[in-house]
């Protein structure tokens, strides 16, 4: 099927590499009856493999597989006098095929320099202009490319310098979008840290205590923040991107499925950081989202805000006969919203309460520990706490938040703290999510310190 000969270029081998192609997709559409997309270099010149042609196909190629995703039946790859090129099978209409191959070259930095094409399963391409598209641009001048083309208004030594130039920036910008990512995720893993070291910590694992809890321990946590940390930076590589805020929410889900993976390879099975996992995701892209369009602070509480605008949607088919999260169960007996909730108010109460008590008491020189534990009981006292009310009922939650507030009226001195610690550790009382916002308190504090350094 294919031509392998490619270090000699005439137009009778290009013209049966063109044709051999032709019949792949044929078959190809003939077995599977699906609708099938092609990704070539749109690259001029006879050598269509020339760097970085070959390099921009696969790129653009690995990008289409994070889309497509689990759509995909069928994906290969083949080299010929055409360049690269990459044939995908995949289970979704033709209409929406060919408007995702749209918007990978509209919106790809490098998108430009490739040509996906959409065939129906009896051989025929869809057009853009047929979807009510534009037609493709020149990509030195924006004028009509196919106009150019014929033309011949650019040389092809300029086109290929173009292509060089936006290649190397692509570079070069990937490479920002990396260290950006890491150092999102390192400050994650700092909060988690940070959190989970807090004490007195009330009912919570602690370096001193594993609080109300048997199964696990500080170094759990330890294991489990490291497992988890490259996921987070895998979100921000995400949120650090032209994506819209529904797709990066899309992938970031699925990167949270595989973050619980390793939680619970590291941890044998236990549970540490499955709510911080879904907090953290969304709180770590929508940072990063703020710092790719590089605006103020207080807009990543509106990119959260808007990201999360339809999160409640997951409860609207529960009944009481699937089965069901112990968050699930709370909003069908009580109507508690939990992390949900407070994710679709774009973490409101952080932005504007915890996050100014631990800033303020670090201003007036508290040690971070002090702060820490203060901003713990604060958002004690108001969080709808799932995980108080899946051990101790609703009641108990209550109680936990009015001693809270009662501990923070009174000055929440060493003395009272510890009581109340051993008080809930003996009860089994763990306000883990609490503990999850403050873990985000802390970093979006961390953000805040830092950044001039993260870019």
């Amino acid at each position: 099927m294919e031509n392998n000969n490619l270090d000699e270029f005439n137009l009778e081998n290009f013209l049966l590499d063109r044709e051999l192609r032709v019949e792949k997709q044929l078959k190809l559409l003939e077995e599977y009856k699906k609708p099938l997309l092609i990704i070539r270099a749109n690259y001029p010149g006879r050598n269509k493999s020339q760097y970085p042609s070959k390099e921009i196909v696969q790129i653009i190629t690995e990008k289409s597989k994070k889309i497509l995703d689990e759509k995909i039946i069928f994906n290969e790859m083949q080299i010929s006098l055409e360049g690269l090129i990459s044939f995908f099978i995949c289970d979704l209409s033709l209409l929406e095929l060919k408007k995702i191959a749209i918007e990978i070259e509209e919106k790809h930095n490098l998108g430009r320099f490739v040509d996906i094409d959409v065939y129906d399963i009896d051989g025929s391409s869809i057009s853009r202009t047929s979807l009510n598209y534009k037609k493709r641009k020149c990509y030195i001048c924006d004028e009509d490319a196919v106009i150019c083309t014929r033309s011949m208004k650019h040389k092809e030594e300029e086109l290929k310098n173009h292509i060089y130039k936006s290649y190397e920036t692509y570079l070069l910008e990937e490479t920002k979008r990396v260290n950006i990512s890491e150092k999102l995720g390192d400050l994650a893993l700092k909060a988690c840290i940070y959190e989970v070291s807090c004490n007195p910590s009330f009912g919570l694992v602690s370096p001193l205590t594993k609080g109300a809890h048997n199964d696990m321990d500080y170094f759990n946590f330890l294991d489990s923040s490291f497992a988890i940390k490259k996921w987070l930076s895998k979100m921000a590589y995400v949120g650090y991107s032209n994506l819209d805020l529904k797709n990066i929410f899309k992938q970031i889900r699925k990167l949270g499925i595989e973050a619980e993976k390793d939680m619970f390879i590291a941890t044998k099975g236990i549970n540490t950081h499955k709510g911080m996992i879904f907090l953290l995701g969304i709180t770590i892209a929508s940072v990063a989202k703020n710092l790719y369009e590089e605006k103020d602070f207080e807009n990543i509480e509106l990119l959260i805000k808007d990201m999360c605008k339809d999160i409640l949607c997951d409860f609207d088919s529960l009944t009481h006969k699937t089965k069901l999260t112990n968050g699930e169960k709370l909003y069908l007996e009580h109507g508690f919203l939990g992390v949900r909730g407070v994710a679709k108010l774009g973490l409101n109460l952080v932005f504007k309460n915890s996050l100014p008590i631990l800033e303020e008491e670090l201003e007036k020189g508290k040690e971070l520990n002090s702060a820490m534990v203060k901003t713990l009981l604060y958002l004690m006292s108001i969080v709808e706490d799932s995980t108080i009310v899946s051990r101790k009922g609703i009641n108990y939650l209550y109680k936990v938040q009015r001693e809270a507030r009662e501990l923070l009226d009174s000055g929440h001195s060493l003395e009272k703290c510890l009581v109340l610690e051993e008080k809930y550790s003996k009860d089994r009382v763990s306000p883990g999510g609490s503990a999850d916002l403050l873990a985000i308190t802390l970093f979006l504090y961390f953000v805040k310190q830092n950044i001039n350094t993260i870019y």
